[in-house]
């Protein structure tokens, strides 16, 4: 500061210093879910339009190789709506598909982890499916952690709870050099926003 500032009255604001009583102030539970899924090592692809989804599903196919036939899914409407294969029985071999397109229950913010059921992956363990997963999301379906979404899937499935309940973590790239034993698979979120 100089000596005229000093007599003449340039005014330097002091900034009060943040009190360590007050909360930390927490990104919202969708910004939270990207941070933690990508950090993981998932692939994010926020998606505005029905024509946006379609749009990044083709160009995923393009990025890794992959012709709309190498893709499974379990679920009818998807299956039809992307013009994937459809497996009604799950005793097929699915190492002969790249990637599987799924729905989900719901995506944990804390962690970045996704929480699947019997409606999505039937009663295969997460070992049996194949390396790749495309996850079909909607923008409603974030949870803070896996108490608010086991506590969202029992209200959703009052009468018929679901079993294989298990969550999908993304593979790191530690895990991709280290291991590939790992449950932890590539995951491909195409989170819907219409």
């Amino acid at each position: 500061m100089g000596l005229w500032d000093f007599f003449f009255g340039k005014k330097y604001s002091v900034k009060p210093e943040k009190s360590p009583y007050l909360p930390e102030i927490e990104d919202p539970i969708d910004i939270r879910f990207v941070k933690n899924f990508t950090s993981n090592g998932g692939y994010f692809l926020y998606n505005d339009s029905k024509e946006l989804v379609f749009s990044n599903l083709d160009k995923i196919c393009l990025e890794n190789s992959w012709a709309l036939e190498e893709i499974v899914s379990f679920d009818k409407e998807i299956s039809e709506l992307f013009s994937v294969s459809y497996l009604n029985k799950t005793f097929a071999k699915l190492n002969r598909f790249k990637a599987l397109l799924i729905k989900c229950e719901y995506l944990i913010s804390n962690s970045g982890k996704i929480l699947l059921s019997n409606q999505q992956i039937k009663h295969l363990k997460l070992t049996e499916l194949p390396k790749t997963i495309l996850i079909s999301a909607k923008i409603s379906q974030f949870s803070k952690d896996v108490s608010e979404a086991m506590s969202n899937l029992k209200n959703k499935y009052k009468k018929n709870f679901p079993t294989n309940i298990t969550t999908l973590k993304a593979i790191s790239k530690n895990e991709k050099i280290m291991s590939q034993t790992t449950d932890s698979k590539n995951i491909y979120l195409l989170l819907e926003d219409f």
